[in-house]
């Protein structure tokens, strides 16, 4: 179930990184994520079987769960398990990128 990799994952990132509190992040982070999985799977779902074609439904889907991995390690390392500590931090770096002079 893509619900409870954070409760997997979590702990287990902390102690291979060598925290105090190994449940930190699950106690910060966990009931945001699982809201928002909440609210993103339910949407994949619902558009794979009514939009995509069969033949594209496991490349869609696996696509998906890609998306959702890489939300995950973002919220691992610097947001708060929603999507809008993404989009603040892409945010973030679209400006910085703007501000900054090319490199030559």
């Amino acid at each position: 179930n893509m619900f409870l990799v954070p409760a997997l994952q979590w702990p287990g990132m902390n102690i291979v990184q060598g925290k105090d509190d190994i449940f930190l992040d699950l106690k910060q982070k966990f009931w945001n994520t699982y809201k928002t999985g909440l609210m993103y799977w339910p949407f994949v779902q619902l558009t794979n079987f009514s939009l995509v074609p069969v033949h594209w439904r496991t490349a869609y889907t696996g696509l998906c769960g890609f998306l959702w991995a890489t939300f995950l390690c973002f919220s691992q390392q610097s947001g708060d398990g929603t999507l809008t500590s993404v989009f603040t931090f892409l945010r973030k770096k679209e400006a910085s990128a703007v501000e900054r002079p090319p490199e030559k």
